[in-house]
């Protein structure tokens, strides 16, 4: 366990403090008092900057998420190629989710309601809403709280639907649903990295430049 640095803010102290305790217990098991003991601060501190466990949660992984977004867009938003721009994606995807694998373990699974069977279901104008594999329902409060989480996801995915649609629009790809394809690379991808313990040998960029070859030209020999 590492130590944090009495002499930083608060707030500062706070999140390095959750985000040891978040990583090392996962969201269920980690306490607000194993928190406020690692950061040396008090519960109504904590309370005073972010409300609740939840809300904590969350700040902590916005924060990590927020940054890396808007790398995201500025490759949607420069003047590459579409196979260079799902490449510089890729190459900003992949040390993101190897930094932060534990955290995103924990949006993945535990409160964006996969675990309990919840799932985005994709309608015909592009939106998307929750829906339950087991026919279960959620409060108004759990709806929200669950679609917060979903939507820091979302973000990143939207991302790489620009770029495949504008692939298609120009004609270097198939005419297909963007966002589909954009879910189905994401996802295998985030949980190839979450989950495979990796090959050191291989760099980010060399991974990149497999993923953009595979996801564009396939596996056959051309």
């Amino acid at each position: 366990m590492r130590e944090i640095d009495k002499t930083l803010p608060k707030d500062q102290r706070i999140l390095l403090a959750a985000e040891e305790v978040f990583s090392r217990r996962g969201y269920v098991q980690a306490t607000l008092d194993e928190i406020i003991a690692l950061a040396d601060t008090g519960k109504g501190t904590v309370y005073k900057y972010f409300g609740n466990k939840d809300n904590l949660f969350y700040t902590l992984v916005a924060s990590k998420i927020e940054p890396f977004l808007q790398c995201l867009q500025e490759v949607v938003a420069s003047g590459k190629s579409t196979s260079e721009k799902i490449r510089s994606y890729m190459l900003a995807l992949l040390p993101f989710l190897r930094d932060n694998k534990d955290l995103y373990r924990i949006l993945w699974y535990e409160v964006s309601g996969n675990q309990r069977g919840f799932h985005p279901v994709f309608l015909n104008d592009g939106s998307w809403e929750m829906s339950s594999l087991y026919g279960d329902t959620l409060s108004e409060d759990e709806y929200n709280r669950v679609l917060r989480y979903r939507n820091l996801i979302r973000e990143q995915v939207l991302c790489l639907v620009t770029i495949i649609s504008e692939g298609m629009e120009t004609g270097f790809m198939k005419q297909g649903q963007p966002t589909i394809t954009a879910h189905h690379l994401f996802g295998g991808v985030t949980m190839s990295v979450l989950h495979y313990v990796g090959l050191p040998e291989f760099t980010d960029a060399e991974l990149a430049d497999l993923i953009v070859d595979r996801f564009l030209y396939g596996h056959a020999v051309r």
